[in-house]
């Protein structure tokens, strides 16, 4: 029987499932980028962020009527209301940065540079939490920081003006994920993501109708945003939950190279956009120094992302 039992613990060693889910969450993050990068540029950040997490709600609707786990949750919202809030302003913000820097620097070097908000979640850890560096952490920033200087170095003043909107998204992003840490982790992550896509969908509409900046779209982007939002912010987001789930975290870190390896391959075959060499370079490193930071640092809250 002990025998059998072994045998089972070494056949899901590496189970199949878990690496299927990981792909994905890869894959439809970076396809988020091309519905992002597609939409109409005349349409301003905040109304896109409206229609991207409306139409990731609006999506996530099917799942709560589908499982019966999810249902169960609506009579417990109340539980919900402080990370509701939170996370909706926060993610606002920082979705509206990140459309802002896809327009501008493109997808592959917005991708990297996004990568630097495990980078931010640890320097939060160490301020707010009292946390402590140890080496294979300060190689990590060392290495993350050197590549993220390669990155983010621009001539042209409105690069630069991108590349810092990408590393404030980062910021936004790195501060959900400690949010979530200290106040979520014994809530359902579905219903977290669920509550996010519709508070965020509110914050960027009263923001909108308060600034008289609120858009209608055509029904291109409209269907660009509704699929951006879908892709990126819940079907990736599933998946991902899934694939922490069957794996341990070092592994599921494998998803930060694949995807902006899927972003580059799908700006370079959609958009005919293709970093410089040195930028992706620059990328590597930011992608090995955040390895090299959730390797050695083990369990990372991170399941919300963008």
């Amino acid at each position: 029987m002990s025998e059998l039992l072994k045998l089972g613990v070494k056949t899901n060693k590496f189970p199949l499932k878990g690496y299927l889910f990981l792909v994905s969450t890869a894959f439809f993050t970076a396809l988020s980028y091309v519905f992002g990068k597609a939409v109409n540029k005349d349409l301003n950040p905040e109304t896109v962020t409206f229609y991207w997490f409306f139409g990731a709600f609006f999506f996530s609707i099917f799942a709560v009527m589908m499982f019966r786990s999810q249902r169960s949750e609506l009579r417990q919202l109340k539980k919900y209301t402080t990370i509701f809030i939170l996370s909706s302003i926060v993610t606002a913000v920082g979705a509206a940065l990140w459309i802002f820097s896809l327009r501008t620097i493109g997808p592959p070097l917005t991708s990297f540079l996004m990568k630097s908000q495990t980078l931010f979640s640890l320097l939060l850890g160490i301020i707010f939490l009292g946390e402590r560096l140890n080496k294979g952490e300060t190689v990590g920033i060392i290495v993350t920081i050197a590549g993220g200087i390669i990155v983010a170095y621009q001539r042209e003043g409105y690069l630069i003006f991108g590349t810092l909107m990408a590393l404030l998204s980062a910021f936004f992003y790195s501060l959900l994920s400690f949010l979530v840490k200290k106040i979520a982790q014994d809530l359902n992550m579905l219903t977290v993501a669920n509550l996010r896509a519709l508070g965020v969908a509110i914050v960027a509409f009263i923001y909108l109708v308060i600034t008289g900046r609120f858009q209608i779209p055509g029904l291109t982007d409209l269907v660009l945003m509704a699929f951006g939002g879908l892709t990126g912010a819940y079907i990736a987001k599933a998946c991902q939950f899934q694939s922490i789930k069957l794996l341990d975290v070092s592994r599921s870190t494998a998803v930060m190279p694949m995807e902006s390896l899927f972003v580059i391959l799908f700006s370079f075959f959609i958009f005919d956009d293709l970093p410089s060499f040195i930028k992706l370079i620059g990328g590597a490193g930011i992608i090995i120094g955040v390895v090299f930071l959730v390797l050695f640092r083990g369990e990372r809250n991170d399941v919300l992302g963008k």
